[in-house]
């Protein structure tokens, strides 16, 4: 962000301008459109084409030794969809950039996910192996074959350097460094292991596990030495390690054995992702953006550790994260979203969005998005701190349907949803890129603790469900941390306030900036989480801690929290100038149905007593009832007690402050909002018509429609 001093691998400043763009796929669009469906998208004001380059689709004879990346059609010989030259001479000429994603996975409901027929149904030994020796699915959308690759394999590295080695022919002369129009470069794509991100589900190559292999070389890295390895048995040297094979009912001495693996897949991943950098680098791509993008998984940041994704995309790299809510954001899924880009904003150095949902998997207009939705759904994402956004889909395509224009061109409401928040963002805000989200209050992130919930959980992608079972640890089951983690970012802006992500492995000097941090209890905790959150109570901080009291560090040892035993009972002390408040049960549900309102009463009290008034309180002016059919049939009216409306305030370092009031409920709503009395908030100036609305002793009554978010300009 200019406001941050962030730049891009160019070393200029990142203007959100540049970055705003939709997915238009070439080789999915009859090239006689192709030129009407980019000034579709250059109206709207974005500046930015991203589009796949897949292999299999340019891949039109297998390799020999003059085409080692296989015979390749960029020229449209044997098909104009494969013309992308042409393709890239258009977007060029109408002064647009282009992010050019050649994987080399794609995903994108192709058939092998974009790869080449010879890599996922070739040898058996380049591909990614479960516990049991196995290849793993690769990706099945399209054809159900397939495995996928073993990230670090010489032979499918090797591979893929011819791959590049074709593209970045393509590339070189048309970076924007260069007066072109490439302006980043995508590595691969969901870097994940594909949907088989399970603790046992990969990778096991042997590649990886054989003695010195990529395994013993990540523990090497790490310990040193076999003395120093913290598991619960000695090895003579690091190479006589094994890997877990199976997930026990419960972890005693050995838990950095298991959360290592976990480590080492992220290791392998962005070791992947620095690899397929180094191969453009070496071709003479430089002076451009790489940037890769992650899917959603819960809990998030495990595997996919995001400062080391980001750190491996190079000086100047970019992570974005990929959002898909369905055809209708529901309240749980704002959350699920909001919570991911406040965990962004934690840990990367630019939040934005690289695919953001426009359209649906399918053609069946029954399930259509609406406009309104895409509408709601964009702001609210630009309300919790995404900088830019990258819609996905821009046009109708194979397998994707409602999309803001046909596959010929045609408008679509939803167009002027895309005009409207690049608009908003690059016009009616002004500098955007220096406005940031001001939080209230912090919630803490503990990498152990989600690393001790994805050890158990089967399947880590499927980010509608937080499993809570195997393995325990000292009483406490896996995925209890971890769903109180989700639930108190609910019970938190449900009470008015709003929770900042404290990443404290990364970065816990942020805890200084909140007068009160939340803390999900757990079995485990890191050391350095502990001495961070020690030194920020000594210093005046209050810590509200729901759950178990942590008992042992990310080796499994015995850790003394405060220097202090686990206390007999819940209570208050004082540590220092501040306060830990512990108490010994979860409060919060994994989802907003479950939760109670005796929980949201608690945390209310301590938000009061502890974090002062926030920068903007919203309640409802009264309790929202509606009437509406009900199973079985007739009416009944509905009640809901709880507050889901959201007011975030943005400033930057001159003052200049923009206010997002979000309403979840599916009523219109009118809402009561308080400023903070140092605030002096004189009126508040609409963003969508311009009308003034004053504001008397610091407060204001403002009428909101369903599903709906408003923007307003604040002025003293």
């Amino acid at each position: 962000m200019k406001g941050k001093g962030i730049q891009n691998g160019t070393g200029a400043a990142v203007d959100a301008r540049d970055v705003f763009g939709a997915e238009i796929q070439y080789f999915r669009a009859d090239p006689r459109y192709w030129d009407v469906l980019i000034r579709r998208l250059k109206d709207t004001g974005a500046r930015c084409v991203t589009t796949y380059v897949p292999w299999g689709t340019h891949a039109v004879g297998a390799p020999d030794r003059k085409n080692p990346a296989g015979v390749l059609d960029f020229a449209g010989r044997t098909d104009p969809r494969r013309n992308l030259l042409k393709f890239l001479d258009l977007v060029a000429g109408h002064g647009m950039r282009l992010n050019f994603r050649c994987g080399p996975f794609c995903c994108n409901e192709m058939v092998w996910g974009g790869y080449p027929r010879w890599i996922v149904l070739g040898d058996p030994n380049m591909m990614v192996w479960d516990c049991q020796n196995r290849m793993t699915q690769g990706y099945w959308i399209g054809k159900k074959e397939g495995s996928q690759p073993s990230y670090l394999h010489p032979a499918y590295l090797a591979q893929v350097r011819h791959w590049f080695a074709a593209v970045d022919a393509i590339i070189r002369p048309r970076l924007q460094s260069r007066g072109g129009c490439i302006s980043m470069i995508n590595l691969d794509n969901e870097v994940s292991y594909i949907i088989r991100d399970g603790l046992l589900d990969s990778d096991y190559n042997p590649v990886n596990v054989r003695r010195g292999g990529f395994y013993h070389r990540f523990l090497t890295e790490k310990y040193g030495a076999a003395s120093r390895l913290p598991y619960g048995r000695r090895y003579r040297a690091i190479e006589d390690v094994e890997p877990p094979r199976a997930i026990p009912a419960a972890i005693t001495g050995d838990l950095a054995w298991y959360t290592d693996w976990l480590e080492f897949k992220t290791w392998c991943m962005c070791r992947y992702i620095a690899e397929l950098r180094r191969m453009h680098e070496a071709n003479g791509v430089k002076d451009v953006t790489f940037m890769t993008n992650l899917n959603p998984h819960l809990p998030e940041g495990v595997p996919t550790r995001m400062p080391d994704f980001e750190k491996a995309c190079g000086a100047g790299g970019i992570v974005g994260y990929d959002f898909y809510r369905g055809t209708f954001m529901s309240y749980s899924g704002y959350h699920s979203m909001a919570r991911v880009l406040k965990l962004m904003n934690a840990s990367l150095r630019y939040t934005w969005s690289a695919e953001f949902m426009a359209g649906t998997w399918n053609k069946i207009l029954s399930t259509r998005v609406s406009d309104d939705h895409m509408k709601f759904m964009a702001r609210c994402a630009l309300a919790q701190g995404c900088k830019a956004i990258s819609w996905f889909m821009f046009h109708d395509r194979d397998c994707w349907g409602d999309a803001p224009v046909s596959a010929h061109g045609h408008p679509r409401p939803s167009l002027e949803v895309l005009r409207d928040t690049v608009n908003l963002v690059c016009e009616r805000i002004g500098d955007w890129d220096a406005l940031a989200p001001c939080m209230d209050v912090a919630l803490v992130y503990d990498l152990i603790q989600h690393q001790h919930t994805a050890v158990g959980d089967p399947s880590p992608c499927n980010d509608n469900d937080l499993p809570v079972g195997d393995p325990v640890i000292d009483g406490t089951p896996a995925g209890k941390a971890s769903t109180e983690y989700v639930g108190l970012f609910r019970l938190i802006e449900e009470n008015g306030w709003q929770a900042g992500v404290v990443d404290v492995l990364h970065d816990a000097r942020r805890l200084g900036k909140y007068p009160l941090a939340f803390l999900p209890g757990s079995p485990v905790m890191e050391r350095a989480a502990a001495r961070a959150l020690a030194a920020y109570m000594k210093r005046g901080g209050v810590v509200v801690m729901t759950g178990a009291w942590p008992r042992r560090d990310e080796r499994g040892r015995p850790l003394r929290f405060l220097d202090r035993g686990a206390p007999r009972r819940a209570g208050e002390w004082r540590i220092g100038r501040g306060r830990l408040v512990w108490r010994e049960d979860y409060v919060a549900q994994d989802k907003p149905e479950k939760e109670s309102m005796s929980a949201l009463a608690w945390v209310g009290g301590l938000l009061q007593r502890f974090a002062g008034p926030p920068r903007v309180h919203i309640r409802p002016v009264e309790t929202v009832r509606w009437v509406d059919w009900q199973k079985g049939g007739g009416h009944r009216e509905y009640v809901q007690p709880r507050n889901l409306g959201s007011a975030i305030l943005h400033e930057n370092r001159r003052g200049e402050r923009i206010l997002f009031v979000l309403n979840h409920y599916p009523d219109a709503v009118a809402f009561r909002l308080m400023f903070r009395p140092s605030d002096r908030v004189r009126q508040l100036v609409s963003l969508d018509n311009g009308a003034t609305v004053p504001v008397k002793g610091n407060a204001v009554v403002l009428d909101v429609d369903r599903k709906c978010a408003v923007v307003y300009r604040v002025e003293s």
